[in-house]
């Protein structure tokens, strides 16, 4: 009976990483609509939200730590909730960087140097690779991580791009800008614009460690740590 209640404890563990997961897409989902839509409402009320995304992170810990302490768990049963420890730690991240991502949508101006449809096409991207990595980590799916692993480098690539871009832009308004306060103008719109790209790189980031976490968990090769 106690075995029986160890496995149910190991099995909730995997969905209430799931549960934690659709609670952080539902918020960077959210933290992208108050780019696109220049929210500030929507934006503050980002805080609310990631502090839920907090408290799931707490009670997973308890569970970790649980098992941990009352179980003395090996092999496989250790590699889950090590790989579990990491994971939330993640998705908890990406909870903080969509609450930013919400913040930098405030000023609308600041989209003069980079459209805003750019960002949320890079949005989506980073957005689906979070999806693929919980999906990867509930199926134990390694090759299905393996390959979003890979899937980064367009991202990172994209992001690459965009800073060229919005580099070359500010140049070209430079050039046009007659005095200090002009001059400055221009570097206030950079910094939102560069961290907004800065920061959905991140959540691709942390999907691509997500995803190499249940590579260890599926195969036991630490290639992807």
């Amino acid at each position: 009976m106690a075995r029986e209640s160890y496995q149910q404890q190991l099995q909730q563990l995997t969905e209430s990483v799931r549960q934690m997961g659709e609670k952080v897409l539902e918020e960077l989902d959210l933290g992208l609509q108050a780019l696109r839509e220049h929210d500030r409402t929507l934006a503050q009320s980002l805080d609310t939200w990631d502090d839920q995304v907090d408290e799931m992170n707490l009670h997973i810990e308890r569970a970790c730590t649980d098992l941990l302490a009352l179980q003395q768990p090996v092999a496989v049963d250790l590699r889950l909730i090590t790989s579990v420890f990491k994971i939330i730690t993640d998705l908890e991240r990406i909870g903080d960087l969509a609450v930013n991502i919400g913040e930098y949508g405030m000023d609308a101006e600041v989209f003069v140097l980079l459209p805003k449809e750019e960002l949320l096409t890079l949005g989506a991207m980073a957005k689906e690779m979070v999806r693929e990595a919980i999906d990867a980590f509930v199926t134990r799916d390694a090759e299905r991580a393996l390959a979003l692993i890979h899937r980064d480098e367009q991202l990172d690539n994209r992001c690459w791009e965009l800073r060229r871009r919005v580099i070359a832009k500010v140049i070209d308004i430079a050039r046009q800008a007659h005095t200090l306060d002009e001059a400055k103008d221009i570097a206030d719109d950079l910094i939102p614009v560069f961290w907004s790209i800065r920061d959905l790189e991140r959540v691709g980031d942390h999907a691509v460690n997500i995803a190499g976490r249940t590579i260890y968990l599926a195969t036991g090769k630490k290639d992807y740590l």
